[in-house]
């Protein structure tokens, strides 16, 4: 009889057990499903703004986009360039994207429709107005050309005091230049570089692509809940292997950013904006190829 108890209890703790279990079990799938949400949340990081540079490699020295200088002594010069340039300060332009040098001007200065409605304005009443106007005024309207000059905007495209005559806006470039502080300028000290022409229209081809594609990849990043390191320089480095008609003929990872996305958006952008014709005769090696390095930066 004993025994028998003794087996209902081992059953009824058996089943308790059981119970228990499944519900444990129950819990755990619940929080697996919970654990999506975050993951959806952060979709809105896609929102984080994702700085994209170029680095063009030569050797030891990058190529790299600049303010023109008075001063063509070149001084230790670590960057190459269109011509040889030498400023006292080197500085990079605060502005980030497709180079640009700053124009002549006040960076607070009124745009061009702004400038014109006041000078029309100024003008009509200039012209309608009458005597019995200037009896009622404190003092006299003064229309000398001096005072006159004194009304209207002086500079009238946004820019810089010292930059392009004929230029339009503030200084930018998308050039990854470590350890050069920031400025309203891109001021550096560059030796001329005679392929420099070549690795330019590299880079204006590059620019329709490589944008649109590393902001795709990191929406897909963002969208699996994962995230891209902030305040970090993730560069991807490619070495490019091209013929004498400028078609590629392969891409090598020369060097990852340890995300595989912008890895894959760093050679797509090249494959898309190949081929790139007539290679310099100077970069063809024996075998007919030309080598060209080449650096992408991804900062949040």
């Amino acid at each position: 009889m004993e025994l028998v108890i003794n087996e209902k209890k081992q059953n009824k703790i058996l089943i308790t057990i059981f119970g228990v279990s499944l519900f444990i079990h129950a819990m755990t799938l619940f929080m697996q499903i919970d654990f999506s949400i975050p993951m959806k949340l952060s979709e809105s990081e896609k929102e984080t703004k994702i700085k994209i540079k170029f680095i063009d490699q030569n050797k030891s020295r990058q190529i790299a986009q600049t303010e023109e200088s008075k001063n063509k002594n070149v001084k230790n010069a670590k960057f190459l360039s269109e011509k040889n340039n030498h400023f006292e300060r080197e500085t990079k332009s605060a502005n980030n994207g497709s180079f640009k040098a700053a124009a002549i001007g006040n960076k607070d200065a009124l745009d061009q429709r702004t400038v014109e409605r006041k000078k029309s304005a100024l003008e009509k009443k200039i012209k309608n107005i009458k005597l019995s106007d200037l009896a009622i005024k404190n003092k006299p309207i003064d229309f000398s050309k001096k005072e006159v000059k004194k009304q209207q905007v002086s500079k009238v495209k946004k820019g810089l005091k010292n930059g392009l005559k004929r230029g339009a806006a503030l200084g930018q470039t998308n050039d990854f230049l470590d350890n050069v502080p920031l400025g309203d300028f891109t001021k550096l000290n560059t030796q001329e570089y005679e392929f420099y022409g070549f690795y330019h229209r590299i880079r204006q081809k590059l620019e329709q692509f490589w944008g649109s594609n590393i902001q795709n990849e990191a929406e897909k990043i963002f969208k699996q809940g994962r995230s891209i390191a902030s305040e970090a320089n993730l560069v991807t480095g490619l070495t490019i292997k091209i013929n004498a008609a400028g078609e590629i003929v392969n891409i090598h990872l020369k060097s990852t950013s340890g995300i595989k996305e912008l890895d894959d958006a760093a050679v797509k952008s090249f494959n898309q904006a190949g081929p790139f014709p007539n290679p310099p005769k100077g970069m063809l090696k024996a075998d007919g190829k030309a080598v060209i390095e080449w650096g992408f930066v991804v900062n949040t």
